[in-house]
């Protein structure tokens, strides 16, 4: 008896002397985190909203963050890679969380903004027409919007005749699996949508020309590997070959016969020289 209530004695001490180590430990960590606040909600205060995708280099290597998170910032920028929102913002490598808390920032891409000026000069206001709207036949042809295939959302998808829910679900997953539309023929590698298609789809649908964020002689093997359009096999003939002979031109690819049923022009859109 006197053993075990020396042990249940011994545990609550253990338990107590662990209460104070944690609060000892995390004290500091809490007060660092509180100034930190505290300087980003100062520095907030004297700043405009920040265009995450239109910042120069000297205003990204000005921002107070660690040097990983300005870099890989920067370097988004540089290849006109679209941060869309908070959480992708907050996915960077490096970033500051409480950074991205306390800001004001504006995602508008390039894209979104030339949509826009060419809206305002030609005196159209474009307004979106809802699910139920178009189900029961309020879209007619003078309604119709013209839509960039990878700046709409589902929710604008789902208002052009014919698309459906599950039709829009399929453009959403066909554009992340590119990383971006290069041409409106590109939907019909969506079979749902290729064997029923509308021809005032070429009319409501465009692409804005974009420059390829890939390159053969340049980027690195994981690179090229992640890229949807090519498979091990082809990444590593074309890294071998850079390697052993110097830089791949796409004329030359297109012999080998790792090639041999691939539509290389079309893979261009993405991969440049």
């Amino acid at each position: 008896m006197d053993q075990a209530k020396a042990q249940i004695i011994r545990t609550f001490q253990l338990f107590i002397v662990a209460a104070l180590a944690a609060t000892i430990w995390l004290r500091p960590a809490a007060e660092a985190r509180e100034a930190r606040l505290g300087f980003l909600s100062m520095w907030w205060s004297e700043q405009l909203t920040l265009k995450v995708n239109h910042l120069d280099s000297t205003t990204i290597w000005t921002l107070p963050l660690p040097e990983t998170a300005k870099k890989s910032w920067w370097y988004r920028c540089k290849k006109n890679w679209t941060i869309k929102d908070l959480l992708a913002l907050k996915s960077l490598p490096g970033m500051d969380t409480l950074f991205v808390t306390t800001g004001n920032f504006d995602f508008t891409s390039a894209a979104q903004k030339e949509k826009e000026e060419r809206g305002r000069s030609s005196g159209k206001i474009f307004k979106s027409v809802s699910w139920e709207g178009r189900k029961s036949g309020a879209v007619t042809k003078d309604r119709l919007i013209r839509m960039e295939l990878n700046e709409v959302d589902s929710a604008a998808l789902v208002t052009v005749r014919g698309i459906g829910p599950w039709s829009a679900h399929a453009i959403i997953k066909e554009r992340a699996r590119w990383g971006y539309f290069a041409t409106v023929s590109q939907l019909r590698k969506i079979r749902s949508l290729d064997a029923r298609w509308q021809q005032e789809w070429d009319s409501v649908f465009y692409v804005v020309p974009r420059a390829p964020n890939l390159f053969l002689n340049s980027s690195s093997f994981a690179e090229l590997n992640e890229f949807y359009g090519f498979r091990f096999h082809q990444v590593k003939r074309i890294v071998f070959y850079r390697e052993r002979f110097g830089p791949v031109l796409w004329r030359e690819l297109t012999a080998w016969e790792e090639f041999s049923d691939i539509d290389t022009t079309f893979l261009q859109h993405y991969v440049s020289e």
